[in-house]
């Protein structure tokens, strides 16, 4: 540790965990340092009376606490949606969109106490690290980031509550089954018998979110979700906050048995690890304004905007959220969803979405064109010259690999 790094005023991500509990007591000891402490709720439901009770009696001077559940779902879950932005194909990002907001607000709170150092208890080995402290080197660049796991030499959970013990802080040694993360976007599952991906678990030790299947016997749900610009605003012509919308839409999906992925993603550092993602709002709403898209979009929109969401999935899931990449992702998607108003009807049923309706104003779908019935638009006389013309190509080719002998002969098929 360096010496100049002493008599600092510190500002801590405080969960009231073990890790960020016994992280407290350390700065004080280590840095001799005034330790401020900061929460939010992003959906997670902390109770922050108690945890200031908590932070005060470790010794913080002070406690922050926030509530961003509105702001997460406006600015974070659901641009994330508009943009269709996963990570692996399945990931639907629900960490990694709540860590730059986090960060943002510490940033601010740090400039604004006076800090000079902000600390975090994330592990060496996750992607976590990365989203704080990326978003913070180009917030508050000038601040130094103190990240006790990579410099302390405790071992583990029992080495941390001897520590704290020592310390007489006496934190209940329950152990947990899994390491979960929830904000409002999503619910996360690692750990236990989740470490190994051959392993079966059985989803009523792990779902708290959503239904298992076995125990779902309601009769099929209609939902409707209306859009503007992409962005979800009503339930069942219901307006809502964006906030109370994604906690209603979770409710719904969760209880239809919706929205559950098991995946193997590989971190940033490059470690695979294996996690149960409880998404159930998030998975519907992808869906929807997948929907959407088809309606309304021409395909090579589809098609960049499809390999530009991947692009921003990777780019929030390694945290660059606050970058001059992902801000031009986000204005791609911004212009590209002035289309997507309209509204996507399911029906829910037991793990299952099926889609009941899709209305647009912007809609690219024309009933007289597609029609079996009669050929208003004179479709089937311009399609004679229309494939003469796009089988050139081919045509061409295959003139050339029959002069040349080249062309592979057709074989009988196999009895």
């Amino acid at each position: 540790m360096s010496p100049s790094l002493k008599h600092q005023k510190v500002l801590l991500a405080f969960s009231g965990g073990l890790d960020t509990s016994a992280i407290i007591p350390w700065l004080k000891e280590n840095y001799q340092a005034e330790v401020i402490a900061y929460c939010s709720d992003l959906g997670n439901s902390p109770d922050g009376e108690s945890l200031r009770q908590w932070a005060h009696k470790l010794g913080a001077s002070d406690f922050i606490f926030e509530d961003l559940k509105e702001t997460f779902a406006a600015r974070f879950a659901f641009p994330s949606v508009r943009a269709g932005a996963t990570y692996q194909d399945d990931y639907l990002l629900g960490t990694s969109l709540g860590r730059p907001l986090i960060a943002e607000r510490m940033a601010y709170f740090a400039k604004k106490m006076g800090a000079t150092a902000i600390a975090h208890g994330c592990t060496g080995k996750g992607n976590d690290q990365l989203r704080f402290e990326r978003s913070w080197a180009y917030l508050v660049p000038e601040l130094s980031i103190i990240a006790p796991w990579r410099i302390w030499d405790f071992k583990g959970r029992g080495e941390l509550l001897a520590y704290l013990k020592e310390k007489g802080f006496d934190l209940p040694a329950k152990e947990k089954v899994f390491s979960e993360d929830v904000n409002l976007f999503h619910r996360s599952c690692e750990g236990g018998i989740l470490e190994s991906p051959s392993e079966e678990f059985d989803p009523k030790e792990v779902y708290k979110w959503v239904s298992p299947l076995s125990e779902i016997n309601n009769e099929p749900i209609t939902v409707e979700i209306t859009f503007e610009n992409g962005i979800p605003t009503k339930i069942n012509q219901r307006k809502l906050s964006p906030a109370s919308l994604l906690g209603m839409i979770n409710e719904i999906a969760g209880a239809s048995g919706i929205g559950v992925q098991d995946i193997v993603e590989e971190r940033s550092n490059g470690i695979k690890s294996r996690g149960i993602y409880e998404t159930p709002g998030g998975t519907l709403l992808h869906a929807a304004v997948k929907a959407l898209k088809h309606l309304c979009w021409e395909r090579s929109l589809m098609t960049t905007a499809r390999n530009l969401g991947a692009q921003y999935g990777e780019v929030i899931y390694d945290g660059f959220w606050h970058t001059d990449l992902r801000n031009a992702l986000e204005a791609f998607f911004i212009k590209a969803s002035e289309t997507l108003t309209g509204s996507v009807t399911f029906k829910l049923e037991k793990g299952q979405i099926r889609f009941v309706s899709r209305i647009s104003d912007y809609s690219l779908y024309d009933t007289d064109s597609v029609t079996f019935e009669a050929d208003k638009t004179g479709i089937h006389k311009l399609a004679e010259g229309y494939c003469k013309i796009i089988a050139i190509k081919q045509r061409q080719a295959g003139m050339r690999d029959h002069k040349t002998n080249r062309f592979v002969e057709i074989e009988a098929p196999l009895k």
